[in-house]
């Protein structure tokens, strides 16, 4: 469900309401298989910032890749996930953040038989952009083609590296 609950007083002052299983975007994104809601907009925040709420199923997760235009914050909410960061494997639990300045080589996998949940911030707030893209060439329950991920990441400044974590990599 979208509502719009963004609110200009007349002082000029914004904010937005969003409320659980809504979105800011015309509706649920898939984002490699992880149904994603945005809960606050570029626009919400004058391009500073974007704010979503993934749901990561059971051996869900991006591939390698960096970005060269935003830093990303991570908050896990439920459950747990691998990070592979620069090459280095962290698991991080609910309760737990991962920051990474642009630059940063990195993926997660969620490897148990739970979904987890989890914030992502990204600053700018034009990464927004890439995810409601990524969402219209993503196949139900697949990636897009890495000539569809190579033409996507040259728009929005990122580089996929290598593929998803699969079951060999499992800690």
């Amino acid at each position: 469900m979208n509502r719009d609950r963004s609110v200009v007083p007349a002082d000029g002052t914004h904010h937005v309401v969003v409320n659980m299983g809504e979105t800011r975007s015309p509706g649920v994104l898939n984002i490699v298989g992880e149904a994603t809601h945005v809960l606050v907009d570029p626009a919400d925040s004058q391009g500073r910032l974007a704010c979503f709420h993934l749901v990561a199923p059971p051996m869900s997760g991006p591939p390698l890749h960096v970005h060269s235009r935003e830093d990303e914050w991570f908050y896990v909410l439920h459950g747990e996930l691998v990070f592979e960061i620069d090459g280095a494997r962290h698991t991080v639990h609910a309760g737990d953040s991962v920051f990474l300045r642009r630059g940063v080589a990195h993926r997660y996998q969620n490897f148990t038989d739970r979904d987890a949940r989890l914030l992502i911030v990204t600053t700018p707030g034009d990464f927004c952009r890439f995810f409601e893209a990524m969402d219209r060439i993503t196949p139900p329950g697949g990636l897009p083609s890495m000539e569809q991920l190579v033409a996507l990441d040259a728009e929005y400044g990122l580089t996929t590296l290598g593929p998803p974590m699969g079951a060999h990599d499992r800690p």
